[in-house]
């Protein structure tokens, strides 16, 4: 492998189910996914605020390690 080559990196999937409190459009559902999928893409770090809850992350073998914090834990450091 010459070194303009990069090797291929198998696409390690990170599943994360989450509870909402408030009641909501479908379109502000969207706007949340769409909003935790880029802070994944960017980061280990999510942040969400006080309305949203994790019920369960399913992670593969080797994938990295995330992190969730809330918005007003943020606010306190």
């Amino acid at each position: 492998m010459n070194r303009r080559q990069k090797k291929k990196k198998s696409k390690q999937e990170i599943t994360v189910f989450i509870r909402c409190d408030k009641p909501a459009r479908a379109e502000d559902y969207r706007k949340m996914k769409d909003s935790i999928e880029y802070q994944l893409r960017t980061g280990n770090t999510v942040i969400l605020p006080g309305y949203l809850h994790i019920e369960a992350i399913i992670q593969q073998n080797g994938s990295r390690r995330i992190e969730i914090k809330r918005d007003n834990e943020i606010m306190q450091q």
